[in-house]
Order: C-alpha cells, then sequence, then structure tokens
C-alpha cells in the first residue's frame, strides 16, 4: 500500500511545487480556493491518464472484433472441441441405423404370412370346424357299434390312445358338450339304421364308463331290445369311483366285462397308469374281478404283448390264482 501511495502521490509533488510548494498541499480540498480545485482535477485526471491508455486499446480491439489472447486460447480449444463433438455425434446415426430396416422387416413378416397361405386362417378354419362339429356319442369299429359316455378317467395311463391324438379312426371322442344323456346316445345309435348288423355294443371310449353307471344300464336295456349284446371294458375301479359295489347293478345288464390288468404288482402298475386312488386302485382292480367271478359276470384280464414276456408271464400267474382269464392282446399303434 506504501508504495502505491508513493507512486501516485509523486506527481502531485510536482505539480504542488509549481503551485506553492507545501502550503497548497496542506490546504487540499479546501472550499472557495480555486488552486486547490485545479489541483483537485489534477489529481483525479492523472490517474485517469494512467488507466486511459488500457480503456481505448479495450475499446478498439472490442471494436476490430479482436480477442484477448486468454479469448483467442478459448477460441482454439473450443474450435478443437467442435470436431470432437462432432466426431462423437457422428456414430450416433450409425446406432440407429440398424433401427432402419425393422419396419422393412415387419413388412417382410406380413407378406411372408401371406406368401406362406395364411397359415393362422388356416388354423382358424379348423378351430371353427373343432367348435361347430357335434360331439361323437357313438362310433363304429371292427362291426362293433362303441358307446363313448365320458371322458372322465381315474387313470393316466401313457399308452392310452387319447394321449397321441384327439380322434380315434376318424372320430372325435373329446366331449365338448359335457356326458351325452341316454336319449342323445340312443338318437345316436339310430342315426346308423338297423341296429342289428353289428356284433355287440362297447361301452369304452376316451373315458372310463362306469363313471356313468346309471346311463350305461338303461343303455342296455335298449340295446338288449334290439337284439344285440353289451361290453363292458373298463380299468376295474367302478366300485371305488363311485364308492359302492356296483357289480350287482351289472349283472344281466353287461353280458361281458373286460378289464384291462396292464401289469402283474402294483409296483408296476403305478408308473405306467397313474391311477389316482393309488395302491388302493390296483388292489380294487383285482377285488372288482373277483366280485364278477362270484356274481357270475363273465369277466376276463387284458394286457397288451408289448409289455415283455416276462411280465406276460406274471400276469399269467396273478390271473390263474385269482380264476380270471387273461386275454393277451395287440398293442394299438396306428388310428
Amino acid at each position: 500500500m506504501d508504495e502505491i501511495k508513493n507512486k501516485t502521490e509523486q506527481p502531485n509533488a510536482q505539480q504542488g511545487n509549481s503551485n506553492g510548494g507545501r502550503k497548497r498541499r496542506r490546504h487540499r480540498g479546501g472550499k472557495g480556493n480555486k488552486g486547490n480545485n485545479q489541483n483537485g482535477e489534477n489529481r483525479a485526471q492523472q490517474p485517469q491518464s494512467a488507466q486511459a491508455p488500457q480503456k481505448p486499446q479495450n475499446n478498439q480491439n472490442n471494436q476490430n472484433g479482436n480477442k484477448p489472447k486468454g479469448d483467442k486460447q478459448k477460441n482454439k480449444q473450443e474450435k478443437n472441441a467442435q470436431p470432437q463433438q462432432n466426431n462423437q455425434k457422428q456414430p450416433q446415426p450409425q446406432k440407429q441405423q440398424p433401427k432402419q430396416p425393422q419396419p422393412q422387416k415387419q413388412n417382410n413378416q406380413q407378406n411372408g404370412n401371406k406368401q406362406k397361405g395364411n397359415k393362422p386362417e388356416k388354423q382358424e378354419k379348423q378351430d371353427k370346424r373343432e367348435e361347430n362339429r357335434k360331439d361323437t356319442y357313438v362310433y363304429t369299429l371292427d362291426g362293433n357299434l362303441y358307446i363313448n359316455l365320458t371322458n372322465k378317467c381315474s387313470n393316466a395311463c401313457d399308452f392310452c390312445v387319447r394321449n397321441e391324438r384327439s380322434s380315434y379312426y376318424g372320430n372325435y371322442l373329446w366331449l365338448k358338450n359335457g356326458d351325452p344323456t341316454v336319449e342323445k346316445v340312443i338318437s345316436a345309435a339310430n342315426g346308423f339304421g338297423d341296429l342289428s348288423r353289428f356284433n355287440e355294443v362297447v361301452f369304452c371310449g376316451f373315458g372310463e364308463p362306469t363313471y356313468k353307471v346309471a346311463e350305461m344300464v338303461a343303455l342296455c336295456d335298449f340295446f338288449h331290445e334290439k337284439g344285440l349284446k353289451t361290453r363292458l371294458n373298463t380299468n376295474g375301479q367302478g366300485n371305488l369311483i363311485n364308492k359302492r359295489d356296483i357289480v350287482p347293478d351289472l349283472k344281466d345288464k353287461i353280458d361281458f366285462v373286460n378289464i384291462s390288468l396292464n401289469a402283474s404288482c402294483y409296483e408296476k402298475y403305478q408308473p405306467i397308469c397313474r391311477s389316482q386312488f393309488k395302491e388302493a386302485g390296483f388292489e380294487g382292480m383285482i377285488e372288482f374281478a373277483k366280485l364278477c367271478r362270484r356274481n357270475g359276470v363273465n369277466c376276463r384280464f387284458s394286457i397288451v404283448d408289448c409289455i415283455g414276456e416276462e411280465e406276460v408271464a406274471a400276469c399269467k400267474c396273478l390271473a390263474d390264482s385269482v380264476k380270471i382269464p387273461l386275454y393277451v392282446r395287440k398293442y394299438i399303434t396306428d388310428s
């Protein structure tokens, strides 16, 4: 601060000597003193004269469009930064380029669907046919008349034909409108004309017929009047399903009962048949066969030939032990 004061006071001192020296310095700032006012004006102008060269230079620089060096450096940095920013922005359209073909792909997919023959439309037509088709309650096979009473079953056998197809020899046996009444079955059977040309009536479809014992017994009376014999294909769990002994209901109604044995013991039966009654399912089947024999209902066990010779022999021993005949049939591979 002292150095700054000395620098600013030296010119004032010279002016003060020319105007009267120290006395005028003592009366500085006095009122009514013209000399002091002049000196005050000089003093006020002198720092302005020291700063004056800087202001016009800045004004001229501003007018000429010149900037200080610091600004030039900033301009250079900005110029250098601009291509970098441009370089950073350039990859953005490259990222968006793969998105451009997307509408083309969608159009191609739409066109492809048309070129392929409109598979969805075909599928819709098939679905409509499935919806509009009538449930099959009665169908013919090998000279016999088959009755499809229900799709319910207490087993979920691996080898069941309904696991592989929705139809059986062209007959759609999945019931979409519920189980049929006796009247609906009779109406469907009469549609085949003269029923006496069939060998027998078989209660067998895509389910276990013993779920519909009452309907089955009533239909037996109708078909017996037509001179036809009746047969029941069952898994032998009818007593467990109805929670009572149904064998007396079958007597004099069902002429023959075919019981699917499928295995020689529960340990081999359950893994392939998956009865909802577990071990009781296999034991209940054997008991059902015994009750049929005791009540004079003609019955037999049946197995398929693909289970192996040893298992076939074991099933034969089991059937003999309960005095029930065993029938070995071929496995149906195509329908």
